[in-house]
């Protein structure tokens, strides 16, 4: 990769090469060599562009998707490089991304969506969190990284609600939980919009035999578009009982007003599961409502949005043995609105755990084709030990995604540039620049020799 910077200190410039490994079979490599020619760009706005993907055939373990979809490797690369840029111009890293980052609105990447985040407030929070301009013990380093994903997938989605004369909710969607949440904020948005209590919806999901098409769940897309068809056919079911209502009334349409969990019409008011009984002349029936998206009106353009989000980090180096420990660890998600802030935050820190996890320790080695540490015992993962003491969490909520109440999607942006703000990290506590991950001890160590041996 490289980056060519003006004498004003913007970025006019970014050529890259990147390969990636498929291992035996192409499975699902072609969309990840596209999305992270995608992301290779990052959220920064670049006049200039020429990136080329490859997914090369091995004789190794078939390579898939992955959460971020080639972000992390394309990130790792871009934001080392703004360090590296930034101190060769003689700016501060956080200055340099302010300068450089795409402003809400700016169409950044031609025919695509405007961008629709506030990385400036998200690098300040981040900034502040970390106690950025704080000074520094002996050994230890700090680094803030900021990532933009073309998330959402293809907006194709259909969900159906039924009001039951009893008051209670079904919803049928083809979302499926993966233990996300979405079976909670699902039903959230529609009590929201029936004004009936939480408990009293229940979600059909995943059967291909009853529920309604869905492109997928995946690409943090499940809130934004699924959230938005549960709100769409909340609002269409609603629609149909005031012309319910109206009739039993026998008033007009216009005349009935729509009140939590009901209607009122001058003195008269009706509960939702009255105005269904009431029609059908039975404690029986229910009302349907529908919603299908589709990519026009506010999906035309792809990406459905773009997920970004800051993470900052300090860590700790023992350079006897090449260790690195994280200290610090803050979030910021830029999520437009948090429909359940904890699972939105519960996203954040899982997914960057899992970067933390790609920047010091997971790797596939191989003697030749063959997979050695194919083990849970040999292939090591992120412990509860190796979470930092102090960690931060933020939502930036500026309800600017096109999702229900201006909601985007969260969850694998903070993954993204974990491994890019350890190797930062690392740089400002000890002087080495390390250009691949995982940033284990035995690479730490053996950098930091052929650095004392140099000078």
């Amino acid at each position: 990769m490289r980056t060519a910077v003006d004498a004003n200190g913007k970025i006019i410039a970014r050529q890259a090469r990147i390969t990636m490994n498929t291992g035996a079979y192409a499975e699902n490599s072609p969309l990840v060599c596209e999305k992270a020619t995608n992301r290779c760009v990052g959220p920064y706005s670049i006049p200039n562009v020429r990136i080329d993907t490859y997914a090369v055939y091995t004789n190794t373990v078939p390579a898939s998707s992955y959460r971020g979809f080639g972000c992390a490797q394309v990130t790792m690369a871009g934001e080392s490089q703004i360090d590296e840029l930034a101190a060769k111009i003689g700016r501060d890293p956080l200055e340099f991304r302010l300068a450089n980052v795409a402003k809400p609105g700016e169409e950044f990447f031609p025919s695509m969506r405007p961008f629709d985040g506030t990385l400036k407030q998200d690098l300040e929070i981040a900034a502040e969190a970390l106690g950025y301009k704080a000074p520094l013990q002996k050994g230890r380093g700090r680094s803030i990284g900021c990532s933009g994903s073309d998330a959402g997938a293809y907006p194709l989605t259909s969900a159906v609600i039924r009001v039951h004369a009893d008051g209670s909710v079904s919803i049928l969607t083809g979302s499926t939980e993966l233990g996300q949440g979405s079976h909670t904020v699902i039903p959230q948005i529609a009590a929201e919009e029936l004004g009936v209590p939480f408990e009293r919806v229940r979600v059909i999901s995943s059967d291909t035999a009853i529920t309604p098409y869905d492109r997928s769940t995946g690409a943090s897309r499940t809130t934004t578009l699924m959230g938005r068809a549960i709100l769409e056919a909340s609002r269409e079911a609603i629609d149909q009982m005031v012309r319910m209502a109206a009739e039993l009334l026998k008033a007009k349409a216009e005349q009935i007003e729509v009140i939590r969990g009901g209607v009122r019409c001058g003195e008269a008011r009706l509960t939702w599961s009255e105005v269904i009984s009431k029609y059908y002349g039975l404690p029986d029936g229910e009302v349907i409502g529908r919603a299908y998206i589709r990519k026009a009106g506010d999906f035309a353009k792809l990406p459905v949005f773009w997920e970004t989000a800051c993470t900052g980090v300090e860590v700790s180096v023992d350079e006897e043995t090449g260790l690195i420990k994280m200290e610090k660890l803050a979030t910021v998600g830029d999520v437009g609105l948090a429909i359940n802030p904890a699972l939105a935050e519960g996203q954040d820190i899982g997914a960057a755990t899992m970067g933390m996890g790609v920047g010091l320790f997971e790797e596939l080695v191989y003697d030749g084709p063959q997979l050695v540490n194919g083990s849970i015992l040999d292939y090591r993962v992120p412990r509860f030990s190796d979470m930092p003491r102090q960690v931060e969490m933020h939502l930036v909520e500026n309800q600017d995604g096109v999702g229900p109440y201006g909601a985007k999607g969260g969850g694998e942006a903070s993954l993204n540039t974990m491994p890019a703000n350890v190797a930062n990290a690392l740089f400002k506590a000890a002087g080495v620049r390390i250009r691949r991950a995982p940033l284990t001890p035995e690479k730490v160590w053996k950098a930091l020799k052929e650095e004392k041996f140099k000078s």
